[in-house]
């Protein structure tokens, strides 16, 4: 009797996998305004940007690569949600939207995030080990933030 019951458990929790499937997310792929995305507005050293590209981009822009597993759910309803809250927190997507106030805040606070090791989240660096931070790369955002703020503030 024990048996059938997880027998139909088991089935039922197979049947909702699959239905699941037939229900994803929108992807975060639009188009990048170069008036406006950090990267093409503000043309960093090739190094500093492509460490941002590779470290930061997938959550905090308009402009997610997309893994294998995202086309699994419940995954990727999870990604999903980490996208559209990382894009609260920064979207260098729309950095160029910002006033000078806010530029100069978001850079000091990427800094900020980097040197305590709070930014790429934990669970992003387990998958993504490029994305991991060296003291030497968090160093040379850092300085390039100094400069840049520099910039900002002389705008």
């Amino acid at each position: 009797m024990m048996r059938r019951g997880f027998k139909i458990a088991g089935f039922s929790l197979i049947g909702v996998l699959i239905v699941i499937q037939f229900f994803r997310p929108e992807k975060n792929n639009t188009p990048i305004d170069p008036m406006v995305d950090m990267i093409a507005m503000v043309q960093p050293p090739d190094q500093i940007a492509n460490i941002f590209k590779v470290a930061c981009y997938d959550c905090h822009s308009n402009q997610s690569v997309y893994p294998w597993y995202d086309k699994v759910q419940p995954v990727a309803w999870l990604l999903s949600s980490h996208i559209r809250e990382g894009k609260m927190h920064l979207n260098f997507s729309g950095f160029g939207d910002m006033d000078k106030a806010d530029r100069i805040r978001i850079l000091v606070k990427i800094c900020e995030e980097v040197e305590e090791g709070n930014m790429p989240l934990q669970s992003y660096k387990l998958i993504h080990k490029k994305a991991r931070l060296s003291q030497d790369e968090v160093a040379l955002i850092c300085t390039w933030i100094d400069e840049e703020t520099l910039k900002v503030m002389r705008e």
